[in-house]
């Protein structure tokens, strides 16, 4: 996942899911509308109409499905698109969504064909068919789009010269016909089926996005449609009558309120202005929040899947000397910064968290803190006085209170750090361009649950470009072969194992140093039915319901 603020069964085909079923991806058959529906909730306890509220501090930068990357408009992508596969409720277990069953695998792994399902309408009226996602992922490899996540779709059969020269398109992915999607990757890819529900994945109308103020006024599939957007003010979704999932969404509308601090989201909830806070609760006020016995019931705890972490841009001085950016490291107090958020985690030695494929504790060094230590290791690489440099991140809690305990942390040996905390849009921005940004404060959460994804986004040379995540832009061949590797393995074991190494070798060569491993903490308002918190979307508005609404389902569109 992606930064982003604290932002679905399967016909086993035996012979072709080898790959899959190895990794331990849950495979059943999918026949209910209970499952569809990816809610467990008896529809007599669910009550309809109403205007959910969410408040954000940052507006999107874009509704554009494909370039989206940014935590409102994460949330915005489900409400207004589907996506071929989703997540049922809070587990990172897939389900169809737009697809009608999962993919069957055939070529060792290679070839996905997927069926879509029937019925489905775009809100401008237009059928859904398998056109309609080669034109959307095809958006992925243009370089013209700029997508963040391209990189996930580079080993799809002509991904690489097609970004090269984006005529036509990407022939790995192809119409058989309007129902059914075959999409060859170069090898196999075990977190494939995680991209295919991905945000980015999310399905547009051929042809649609040249159309002016397309990232302003898109169109989608989705459970609501985009009645208005105030920049800087607010976002109000509407219910898609004609939606397939029918009776989701459960609201009439959502209304997302721009512009209030973390803070004042916190008090606008308690005041039930707000059913939901779109940021993270902020670390002044947690005990505050947790000592209320009001508030004990609406508060709920919500697997992180996350890693926080400073980067050096490894080809900026003094930065480009593996030797400054150990010192570095050394000089940081990991227990401190997790004390500061009130111990919601663990140290991270590594980039991978718990529960994310790849982890294994055992397999991380022990925490080094010893500031000594790297003062003579700055003297070694020609800086026994220390230096001057800057640090970038967002402007909200926690990231202001970091910045200040690292800035202490450094200057004990000799290194100033200017601070930098800036709006989340600018900061994307700054540090996804080369050679500006020396040192980042940032955070991952995982976009499906498997190492490959901290890798690719963060560590990889394929993201290691203007406009990527990886602000370290950090390339080692090595690195990226080894988690290619681990894709393509049949056996967790080996695929651990080799993500094992992976992070050994990143981690000799110091592009980042892991912070800790966040857990997060969810609170709703008293009238807010059904929540539950998703591992990787955080919220899941279109399942949520008011307690004050109609027991009486709206009329099918």
């Amino acid at each position: 996942m992606t930064p982003r603020a604290e932002i679905k069964h399967l016909r086993p085909h035996r012979k072709g899911l080898a790959v899959l079923a190895g990794l331990g991806l849950i495979l059943a058959a999918c026949s209910t509308a209970g499952t569809s529906n990816n809610n467990s909730s008896s529809h007599s306890k669910v009550r309809y109409g109403g205007t959910l509220n969410v408040a954000y501090a940052e507006d999107a930068s874009t509704l554009d499905p494909q370039v989206c990357y940014d935590s409102v408009c994460w949330d915005a992508m489900q409400m207004l698109f589907d996506r071929l596969y989703d997540y049922y409720r809070n587990t990172t277990r897939l389900i169809p969504q737009a697809a009608s069953a999962m993919p069957k695998v055939q070529a060792g792994g290679r070839v996905y064909v997927i069926p879509i399902r029937h019925g489905m309408r775009f809100s401008n009226g237009q059928p859904v068919t398998a056109q309609d996602f080669v034109y959307s992922f095809d958006r992925i490899l243009n370089p013209k789009t700029q997508s963040p996540v391209q990189g996930f779709w580079s080993g799809v059969v002509g991904a690489q010269s097609y970004m090269k020269h984006p005529v036509g398109n990407v022939s790995g992915i192809k119409a058989i016909n309007a129902s059914t999607l075959q999409i060859s990757l170069q090898r196999p890819d075990s977190a494939f089926p995680y991209v295919l529900a991905m945000p980015q994945a999310s399905v547009i109308p051929a042809g649609s996005a040249s159309a002016p103020g397309f990232a302003h006024h898109p169109i989608g599939s989705g459970p609501y449609t985009l009645k208005a957007w105030n920049a800087g003010t607010s976002m109000i979704f509407v219910r898609n009558p004609h939606y397939w999932n029918y009776p989701i969404p459960y609201t009439s509308d959502v209304y997302f309120h721009i512009g209030p601090s973390p803070q004042v989201q916190l008090l606008q909830l308690e005041k039930g202005q707000i059913q939901l806070m779109g940021d993270q609760i902020p670390s002044s006020m947690y005990l505050q929040l947790t000592g209320n016995p009001q508030m004990k019931s609406l508060i709920v705890p919500r697997l992180g899947l996350s890693t926080y972490y400073l980067t050096f841009e490894v080809h900026m001085k003094p930065f480009n000397n593996v030797l400054v950016r150990r010192a570095v490291a050394m000089a940081i107090n990991k227990p401190f910064l997790l004390r500061l958020v009130h111990n919601q985690g663990t140290v991270a030695n590594g980039i991978i968290p718990p529960d994310v494929l790849g982890y294994v504790a055992s397999g991380e060094a022990p925490s080094v803190y010893n500031p000594s230590q790297a003062k003579a290791l700055l003297a070694k690489a020609g800086y026994p006085h220390g230096f001057t440099t800057q640090l970038y991140s967002w402007n909200t809690d926690p990231w202001t209170t970091l910045d200040a305990q690292i800035q202490q942390n450094l200057a004990k040996i000799g290194v100033k750090v200017q601070i930098h905390a800036i709006a989340e849009t600018a900061f994307f921005g700054l540090t996804s361009t080369p050679n500006r940004t020396p040192m980042t404060l940032s955070f991952w959460i995982a976009d499906f649950p498997t190492a490959s994804d901290f890798f690719d986004a963060l560590l990889s040379c394929a993201a290691a470009v203007k406009g990527g995540e990886n602000a370290s832009f950090y390339c080692n061949p090595k690195v990226d072969s080894l988690v290619n590797r681990a894709l393509a393995s049949t056996t967790p074991s080996q695929a651990v194992a080799d993500y094992q190494q992976a992070q050994k070798i990143m981690m000799a060569g110091q592009p980042i140093v892991p912070l800790y491993h966040a857990n997060f903490t969810n609170v709703h308002a008293a009238n807010l039915g059904g929540f539950f918190s998703q591992p990787i979307w955080g919220a899941s508005l279109p399942f949520y319901w008011l307690t004050t609404g109609s027991a009486k389902p709206p009329a099918r569109g």
